[in-house]
């Protein structure tokens, strides 16, 4: 490891590097049991996302494909509105304005990167990936990651990056204790 040691690396699960973050969207693992299971808990029906302080919270969130995602406006008098498009695409999945109180709900239908914007005020911004992953998670802004509680076994890592899009799968053996990987170097 390198650093300054205070980052204690799990116990049990996987660690490593990834791309650094490219446009302020950092890179995404994935982790899939090879076998093609889901996880347990896996899915979450319903995820909120929330308005509140001119900002979206959580301002990064990674879901299971099939999960509403419902954003709120908690604003006690401040109206928002909410823009959810692919990273790309000028094609919205959503544009509706947001009133305090107000919900809305959306589900995304392909994996992928998908950018959540306020038209009213364009500071409010948040990122939301999107994929049939068992498992998967947002890298640090310097590529670093860290997953834990990932049982023994064999597994498809999947990197998605903002720059690069999705790239080669792998398959990964992870053993008792915790597994590196370094998700720069292919094969």
């Amino acid at each position: 490891t390198d650093g300054d040691g205070s980052a204690s690396l799990p116990t049990q699960g996987i660690y490593g590097r990834a791309p650094v973050a490219a446009g302020g969207v950092p890179s995404v693992i994935m982790l899939t049991p090879a076998n093609g299971e889901s996880s347990p808990n896996a899915i979450d029906s319903t995820v909120t996302i929330d308005q509140f302080g001119l900002t979206f919270s959580p301002a990064l969130i990674t879901i299971r494909l099939g999960t509403a995602i419902v954003f709120t406006n908690s604003e006690s008098a401040v109206a928002h509105n909410v823009r959810v498009r692919a990273l790309g695409s000028t094609v919205d999945v959503i544009d509706a304005d947001a009133n305090p109180g107000e919900r809305l709900p959306v589900t995304l239908s392909a994996s992928g990167g998908y950018d959540v914007l306020c038209d009213m005020h364009p500071g409010m911004t948040a990122f939301v990936f999107a994929s049939d992953a068992g498992r998967s998670m947002f890298a640090d802004a310097d590529g670093t990651f860290q997953l834990d509680g990932v049982p023994p076994g064999t597994y498809t890592i999947q990197l998605w990056t903002a720059e690069g899009g999705f790239h080669q799968e792998r398959t990964i053996d992870i053993g008792s204790g915790s597994t590196g990987i370094d998700l720069h170097t292919s094969g």
